[in-house]
This record gives structure tokens, sequence and C-alpha cells, in this order.
């Protein structure tokens, strides 16, 4: 009819315009700045929390020469998979993140069951690296207490120090976005800081330095592991570097939450990745130069208990002691300050897996999933979620407190099944490339290089972590994160068909936003004679 009117919602910004796209409405309060979201990601890696936990593994498996040349290799490997999610990551700005990814880069038909997969074994590993970052945490908090009163924790103690962290983590998860922005930036800070004063301190206190010989080509097989190939001993270390740069991507878990999320996510993976790197490899040569008894490294009867967990207090201690004559005080501080990095990894890691845990039952993929997508009137914070991502991951960190073997298995879940759907992204981004909506960050040509690359690196770390880190191979030696995965994967079998299949359907495409958001997008016309008012504008 000549005249008549129609009104529309009121205009949206360029983020909600997109989130509308993309099928959901925005929901979670965007407060979070590009540099809060990076600094969310970069306080995950936790960069001396981790370099001080595993430095003994990765010593472990060939000495200072797979520590540098393999990390390295890892570094460029972790990279080109970085840049290529990132190219996805622009595409689609939305929580889930790789569930969500593959659900729109492949054909429709086959979306729900390969997406809803690739989901659950990411869940699975956010539960399981939530579980290794409490265990490392409570571990070197026994060094400490062992290096200030002599006495090692039992199992039982660790347990409990372990709750009291995962306790306190829930309560600081569940604050308001905004300063869950800030303690990411503060993170970010002490995880940079702590590093510096950390290298500066040991290279002013150390008497001695390693020959350069020692640091680039020294190889080191443990005792009692049994390989007596050079080459699959570094194979084995490998994936310990692939551990400690992992969740590079976990800012898209926040993407609802941030600005310009199109441009700020892809390039808070990208920083991530080379800002991480840069500081674990100046800090891994200062460790390994300034290693003063190479037999304490790995060594059974030391000061900080013995044992591969706590290679790098020893080196604090040894080079505190060869010094001033005692290391106690120095290996308590500079462990000290690494479990502070992992306190702030461990923030990330409990509101990411609450996140992904929200993401899919929101998209009715997990059970219960109408209680997991309640989130707080006030906040907006799916505290539920956060309930069941505390508790799935403390029953998940119990195994590993009383035996290797389970702490291996674990490790290897925690990045089997992150860098398993990493791989199925890039290779369904470039084997379906016409589903592809490019974002603002885009590869162009390079893209099917780069891709390729990091899918072929993430099939690698998958394969070798798969590897029995001790030979001859019994039960006591065993692997056993391919049980593990295999495990999962039977679990979520048997959820898919007898429940999973008839409530998930892939993630939301809902029409009715997707043409509201088109409508948005419309030129607008003033109808002759009226005005524009409150909640909305006038076309013809």
């Amino acid at each position: 009819m000549a005249g008549a009117e129609i009104t529309i919602p009121p205009v949206v910004d360029e983020d909600e315009k997109r989130l509308n796209e993309l099928g959901y409405k925005q929901e979670y309060r965007r407060v979070m700045t590009p540099f809060e979201q990076w600094a969310y990601t970069f306080s995950y890696t936790a960069p001396l929390g981790f370099v001080t936990g595993y430095y003994g593994f990765m010593y472990s498996y060939g000495g200072p020469v797979t520590i540098i040349w393999g990390f390295i290799a890892t570094a460029i490997g972790t990279l080109c998979m970085a840049f290529a999610m990132a190219e996805v990551c622009s595409a689609f700005p939305t929580l889930g993140s790789v569930y969500y990814w593959v659900a729109r880069l492949v054909p429709q038909q086959h979306a729900p069951w390969l997406s809803w997969f690739v989901g659950w074994l990411y869940l699975v590993g956010s539960f399981c690296g939530t579980a290794l970052n409490e265990y490392l945490l409570a571990q070197l908090i026994s060094t400490m207490i062992l290096l200030g009163t002599g006495k090692q924790l039992s199992s039982t103690q660790i347990v409990a120090v372990t709750a009291g962290v995962f306790f306190i983590h829930f309560w600081v998860s569940i604050v308001n976005t905004r300063w869950l922005g800030r303690l990411s930036a503060a993170g970010a800070w002490f995880q940079i800081m702590s590093i510096l004063g950390i290298v500066i301190t040991l290279l002013a206190v150390a008497p001695k330095y390693q020959h350069p010989k020692f640091v680039f080509t020294q190889f080191v097989n443990a005792p009692g592991q049994g390989v007596k190939s050079k080459a699959l001993v570094v194979l084995l270390g490998l994936p310990y570097f692939q551990s400690i740069l992992t969740g590079f991507e976990v800012g898209s878990h926040v993407v609802e939450e941030v600005k310009t999320a199109a441009t700020s996510g892809p390039r808070a993976m990208i920083r991530t990745v080379y800002v991480t790197a840069s500081v674990e490899i100046v800090l891994l040569l200062v460790l390994t130069f300034c290693i003063q008894i190479p037999d304490n490294v790995l060594g059974d009867n030391t000061a900080t208990g013995g044992g591969d967990s706590s290679a790098a207090s020893q080196i604090y201690y040894d080079v505190f002691h060869a010094r001033y004559g005692h290391g106690v005080a120095g290996s308590i501080v500079f462990t000290g300050l690494a479990v502070v990095s992992l306190f702030f990894g461990n923030i990330t890691n409990v509101t990411l897996t609450a996140r992904m845990a929200y993401a899919m039952a929101r998209d009715q993929g997990l059970p219960f999933h109408r209680h997991l997508i309640r989130l707080s009137k006030k906040e907006k914070i799916p505290v539920l979620a956060t309930v069941v991502a505390v508790v799935g991951s403390f029953i998940c960190t119990l195994p590993a407190l009383g035996s290797s073997v389970a702490f291996t298995a674990i490790t290897a879940m925690s990045t089997i099944t992150a860098y398993g759907p990493y791989t199925v992204v890039l290779i369904v981004r470039h084997l379906y490339n016409d589903q592809f909506e490019r974002g603002p960050f885009y590869l162009g040509k390079y893209g099917i290089f780069v891709g390729s690359w990091g899918a072929f690196w993430g099939a690698c770390m998958c394969v070798f972590f798969c590897f029995p880190p001790t030979y001859p191979v019994t039960a006591t030696t065993l692997n056993y994160a391919p049980v593990s995965v295999a495990g999962c994967i039977a679990i979520g079998l048997i959820y898919w068909f007898t429940s999973g299949r008839t409530s998930f359907h892939g993630p939301s495409r809902s029409k009715e936003l997707h043409n509201e958001a088109k409508l948005s997008t419309l030129p607008m016309v003033a109808h002759p004679g009226s005005s524009n008012r409150a909640g909305g504008r006038h076309i013809i």
C-alpha cells in the first residue's frame, strides 16, 4: 500500500550484525577490548609455568639439542596452523570455534555428525587440558613445600591442593566479563615481566655457563627409557614442545564478548603464537646455558625431589647454590612465579571449557542443554557450565596424581583432542573451498600452502603422542592415550546414536536472524513527512 511504513529493529553494530548472520542473537556483553582478548589467549599459554613444569620431560627426550631445535621446528608448524585457522576465525567469529567452523565448511548433509564429533573431542580435550594445568600447578606447589620444609606432600595432600585451586578458579571465572578482561591483561603482563626477571637474574647470578656446543648439539637420553634410536627419541620429545604451544585459538571462545571480533580474533591467534614462542625460546636457552650440574637435571636424589617435573626448579636451585652456597630461597621464588603463571593460565582454561560447553549446549549438542545455557542475569556468565567444567576437570585430574603413566595419557589426550579438531578444520577448509566465506583476514593464494603444512603438522602431532614413551612396552609403560581417545570416541558414538542425532542438527542457522541481519543492512529512506522514532527507522 502506498505510504505504508514498515518498522524494523534498531540498527546494530557490525559485530552483532555478523553474529546475527551466523544464526545467533547477541547475548554476551561485548566489553572486552582486542588487547584483552589477546591477553586472555596469551595468559592461557602460561609460558613460564609450562616451561618450568615441562623442562625435565623435554630434556628427557634428546636433551639440549632437542629442546632448542625441536622447539623451533614446533613453533614454525604451530605458526602455520595459527595463520590458517585465523583465516577461518575471521570468517566465522562466534563461540564454539572448531565445531562451528567445521559445520560451516562442509556440505550441509555432513555438518551435524562431523561438527558434533569435532566439538565432543575438543570439549573432552578442554577438560583434560584444565586437569593437566591444575596438576602441574599442584606439583610445583609441592616442590615449593619440599624446598621450604623438607617434607614431600602425599597423594592425598596433593589432591587437597588441586581441589583448592580448582575452587579458587571457579570463583574467579564467574566474575563479570570486564574483570575477566582485566585479569587477563594483568596475567599477560605478569607472564612477560616474570620471564624477563628470571632471565636477567639467572644470567647475572650463574657463575658459569654451558658451552654453546652443549646447548645446541648435546644429545641426552634419559636412563631407563629403553629407546635406542635417536630419531625416535626426538619424535617422542616433540609432543611436549607442542603442549607448551597449545591453545592459541582460545580467544575465539570469548569472541562474542569482544569488539571488532572478525579482526581481533585472528590477530589474537597469530600474536599469541609468536609472542609465546619468542619468550619460551629465550627462557629455554637461558635455562640450558645456566645448567650448573647436568647430572642434577634428571637426578633422583636432589634438593627438589628429583624427577622430570622438578628439573627446572633444580636448575634454579643449582644456580643460586653455586653462587651463594644455598639455593632454597631462589628456587622457591622462581618456582612460585611459575605457579602464579599457571594460576593465570588456568583462569582462562576454566572459562574456555565452560564457554565451549555453553556453545554446544546452545545448539542442543549436550545432555541437559536447557540448564547449561542459563546465564547469570546481571553479568551474563554461564555459571552452571562453569560448575560442570570445574567438576569434570577435577575428576580427570585424579588418576594423574599417583601415576606418571596416567599423567602421560592426560597430557597426550589434551593435545590430541585439540590438534585433531584443528587438523579437521584445516582439511575441510581446503577440501570444500567453495563453502568458505572469506572474512577480513584472508591468506589469498598462500592459504593452501600454509593450511596444508599446518594440517600435516597437526596430524603428525596426534600420531607422535600415541607412541609408547618407554620400551619395552608393558602394562606399566604403555601409552594409554590411544585407549583414552578410543574410549572418548566410543562414549561419543553411544550418545550420538541414542540421543545426539535427534537433538543436534548442527550449529544454529536461524533464517529469521539471518533475514533480520540482511534487512538491517538495507539503505534507510525516510518516508516523506515522517520523523525518526526511538526504537526504529522507517523505509518505504
